[in-house]
């Protein structure tokens, strides 16, 4: 794992507001309890994003209602399926040269774009960082995982797509989610972009807040391991067949 040093990272200097262009992606279904939060974490930001793109799949409860009541948020209606489909499918519509996701459970902290833009900045070589981050019980608070109790000092680095900024370019080249992986779409970009040795750096800050609850999509623990195995699979033949050609992102569906 490749990281920003501390001495450095206070270095970071976050860019002028309106001298960069970042769109960021928001997938949701039947999220409405917690969209609110999220889009207001993302309304706070200290360099506003350019692009706020809301992709909404076929949601039951009040969520598009909940996005259209923020200024300059664009509501898609998702035309697949699937985590990965969406976020595609917003991958596909964003028009600025840095890319950010937040899921409509988490939130950010208010300096988490002007931070790792401003590394991107002042590292063109590479083709994203990853901040680090806290989790949150359901009612917003502050906790340890219990899987992690005994670990408690430990820095989380957020290796999820809710951490990460990246150039737009980079899902040009190495392409985006695939949607033949139900939760390990993310797991599945995050090991692509390592085979294909894409640099990047993390920034120790804790910039994203992750919700744990019921409803997260890793709690189903036994399609978790079968994809993560497939994952895994899936590397070692790419390590063997050589450096992947440039795909293009892939369709929403």
């Amino acid at each position: 794992m490749a990281e920003c040093a501390s001495a450095g990272c206070r270095r970071v200097t976050p860019p002028d507001r309106h001298s960069l262009g970042v769109s960021v992606i928001v997938a949701v279904r039947n999220g409405a309890a917690y969209l609110s939060e999220a889009l207001g974490s993302i309304h706070a930001q200290t360099l506003p994003p350019a692009e706020l793109l809301v992709v909404d799949g076929a949601s039951s409860d009040s969520s598009v209602s909940v996005a259209e009541s923020f200024p300059g948020v664009r509501v898609v209606n998702q035309q697949g399926t699937g985590l990965a489909g969406a976020r595609n499918q917003g991958l596909a519509l964003a028009r600025q040269p840095y890319v950010a996701f937040l899921d409509h459970d988490d939130r950010w902290l208010p300096d988490k774009l002007a931070l790792q833009v401003g590394l991107l900045e002042r590292e063109p070589a590479l083709g994203y960082c990853i901040c680090q981050l806290r989790f949150l019980s359901a009612q917003g608070e502050s906790i340890v995982p219990p899987a992690n109790r005994a670990g408690a000092a430990r820095s989380f680095p957020a290796v999820t797509p809710g951490g990460l900024v990246a150039r737009r370019a980079l899902f040009e080249r190495i392409g985006g989610f695939d949607p033949a992986y139900r939760i390990g779409c993310d797991a599945a970009w995050f090991t692509t972009a390592r085979d294909a040795g894409i640099p990047w750096l993390l920034l120790p800050r804790e910039l994203l807040e992750k919700r744990l609850h019921t409803g997260n999509l890793s709690n189903q623990s036994r399609i978790n391991r079968q994809e993560m195995f497939r994952i895994a699979a899936a590397s070692v033949d790419r390590r063997r067949s050589g450096p992947p050609s440039a795909p293009s992102v892939p369709g929403g569906c």
